[in-house]
């Protein structure tokens, strides 16, 4: 931390940084910070340290014992130790580089020269976090955010007023609305950051869809580098008291379970952030009884439709941050009645009332959009080998299925996809399941027709100058694809989940480097931010549409530049062409903004496992026409949680478009 005022043409003073957290902290603070400047005018600027071997360095890192006189018995009273930092660390000779005593109108002073002249020499890191704890304490309030320095990427403007607004207005209890794709869990996580640097959130419950604990964890390990657990993972079994974690993810459906719901409902939590919280609309629900039974001092909600059905839904979750803010449920029901045209009584008092414990912000004010994504889809004729043997795998999957247990079905459906993948992925698939027969079939297949449009593709892409990264869901078909790039004369990095975190990285910054071509598994799908690429190709096609969501999202993210271009290669006569058909006509998967999609999903049934409906559905099914009505059913449920996504969205921007001012 520099002084506020320095002494034209010198050097820079030397930092200081306090250890010590008290109350009343901040008036030593200044009066070093005088001394310093004292100190370093009485010398024409900062002292220079000779080194044993007489080399001279700028003021090294010195502890500071307690200092006496006036300065030093308030110091000791606070418990409280000072550092200078700056320049290099080495071993310094303090005495010959101080004064024996300083001018007289500097007397005052003479306990900090005396203090630095007993200086030792300390641990660089160690100094290093004892000045990031001075960023931290010097800013007891809210009027200047603390963590942006650290955080692992720069937030938008809106972001960090959403966060102001929040931590001064909301005193930590609020309702993030953005429209989809505005960073809402940004927004959560700098609010995060700033109550846990200050020590004011050291127990953090996050409640969220199971199918984004992956994105929060990704979000907290890279961008905000916050200590965490995720329940049912691997981490949360190597805790011996996982609970005790500075922050804890759990989905929200297995945290209204016993036994978690009442272990989570004994802590005294910190803070709860509650994400797509317009699941807590029913007040007599599982999730909405588990909220309200939790203890906490702060709570964010996110959502982006807090308003889904009726305006009550909207008093259900204010009153869940903030009990009584809108009245009682009755006076709340006679003060907003609707109104002919569709419209509600007393609309601006009720936006003036949201501005406390509400912020949302619309893509059309921020002007934040993302580049377009332009998505083809190539569907290739296989040959006739590769068409006989996916109809007898096909013939073959749906006989054992008959009776078979969960797990079996399972099994079962992971050898559907690797038919819809590749040949030589499934021959594997095959001899481990014992289908020897079918096994010896797939060997047979040696070429693979989706392989050389790939492989015509990419070089038009990469002739191009641009770079591709080519996802499959199997390892066996990586590892064909690796093999086959060689072949090729393309110089491909290579990425998968068996890879060591070094190796992992190696690969991520060959393909930013010289490399154009990254084949990936859906390792690279979390945690990997690959903006330097626009052109995706999906060799084969998940069956849940969030993972090509994710996939996606890999390149079509906030700091993208240019339009992203989606390649999905479809083998005709699969299971995968009549998927992306449904996916594409029902809900326009690839025009969706990010973000939407889950919106879509979780309007059908919360944590939905579109997957196993599909398939569930195929096997069942007696024939190809029966299969295909039971598809565009489900298509058609999906194309309704779409209207009624957009009808709720229209619903929100014309009931709360004025809560959005900081």
């Amino acid at each position: 931390m520099q002084p506020a005022v320095r002494p034209a043409g010198r050097s820079p003073l030397p930092r200081l940084a306090l250890l010590d957290m008290e109350e009343g902290f901040l008036a030593p603070t200044q009066s070093l910070l005088g001394a310093l400047h004292a100190f370093g005018d009485s010398l024409g600027g900062p002292p220079a340290l000779r080194t044993p071997g007489g080399r001279t360095v700028e003021p090294s890192l010195l502890d500071l014992t307690p200092l006496g006189g006036p300065e030093g018995r308030e110091f000791e009273r606070l418990g409280a130790f000072a550092r200078v930092t700056a320049g290099p660390a080495g071993s310094v000779d303090v005495a010959s580089a101080l004064p024996a005593a300083l001018p007289k109108h500097l007397g005052s002073f003479q306990t900090l020269t005396d203090a630095l002249r007993r200086g030792k020499e300390v641990e660089g890191g160690y100094a290093e976090l004892v000045d990031q704890a001075l960023q931290v304490w010097a800013k007891p309030g809210f009027d200047v955010l603390i963590s942006p320095p650290r955080l692992g990427f720069t937030p938008y403007q809106h972001q960090l007023q959403t966060a102001e607004a929040v931590l001064r207005r909301m005193h930590g209890r609020g309702i993030l609305a953005d429209e989809v794709g505005l960073g809402k869990t940004i927004e959560a996580g700098i609010v995060l950051s700033e109550l846990y640097m200050r020590a004011l959130a050291r127990r953090t419950l996050v409640l969220l869809p199971a199918g984004l604990v992956g994105q929060w964890s990704e979000e907290l390990r890279q961008k905000f580098q916050l200590p965490f657990v995720a329940y049912g993972t691997a981490a949360w079994e190597r805790e011996g008291d996982p609970l005790a974690a500075p922050i804890v993810l759990a989905s929200i459906a297995s945290a209204r379970r016993s036994p978690l719901r009442e272990r989570l409902a004994e802590i005294s939590w910190d803070l709860v952030v509650v994400d797509e919280a317009h699941r807590l609309k029913n007040p007599r629900s599982a999730s909405a009884s588990l909220v309200k039974a939790l203890r906490t001092r702060y709570m964010l909600l996110l959502t982006a439709t807090p308003v889904e059905n009726r305006l009550d839904d909207l008093y259900q979750l204010v009153n869940l941050v903030r009990p009584g803010h809108l009245g009682t449920p009755a006076t709340f029901k006679a003060r907003h009645k609707p109104e002919a045209g569709g419209g509600v009584a007393h609309l601006s008092n009720l936006q003036r009332a949201m501005r406390d414990v509400m912020v949302r912000h619309r893509r059309s004010e921020v002007a934040l959009m993302l580049p377009r994504r332009i998505a083809e889809t190539l569907l290739v004729a296989p040959s006739a080998a590769e068409a006989e043997l996916y109809r007898a795998v096909s013939d073959e999957v749906r006989r054992q299925a008959q009776g078979a247990s969960t797990a079996a079905i399972f099994t079962l459906r992971q050898i559907q996809r690797l038919a819809g993948s590749s040949p030589q992925a499934l021959g594997g698939g095959l001899a481990r399941m014992g289908w020897s027969g079918l096994a010896e079939q797939a060997r047979a297949v040696t070429a693979s027709e989706k392989a050389r449009a790939l492989w015509l593709h990419l070089r038009q892409r990469l002739s191009a100058g641009e770079k591709v990264v080519v996802f499959t869901a199997f390892r066996d078909t990586l590892a064909y694809l690796a093999a086959q790039a060689k072949r090729e004369g393309l110089l491909a990095a290579v990425y998968h989940g068996g890879l060591s975190r070094r190796e992992k990285d190696l690969a991520i910054a060959s393909f930013e480097g010289d490399r154009d071509l990254l084949l990936t598994t859906e390792a690279a799908g979390e945690g990997r931010n690959l903006q330097f690429c626009h052109v995706m190709v999906n060799y084969d096609l998940p069956w849940n549409p969030m993972q090509i969501e994710q996939r996606l999202g890999r390149i079509h993210r906030i700091g993208q530049t240019e339009d992203v271009r989606l390649t999905n290669l479809v083998s005709r006569g699969t299971l995968e062409e009549r998927i992306l058909g449904v996916l594409e006509a029902k809900i326009n998967l690839f025009e969706l903004v990010v973000g939407e999609l889950d919106m879509i999903l979780g309007r059908i049934e919360d944590d939905l496992d579109l997957e196993s409906m599909i398939f569930a559905s195929y096997l069942e099914s007696r024939s190809d026409d029966e299969f295909a009505r039971r598809l565009e059913e489900i298509g058609d449920g999906l194309a309704e949680a779409r209207q009624a996504y957009l009808a709720s969205r229209s619903k929100n921007d014309s009931l709360l478009g004025e809560v959005d001012e900081p």
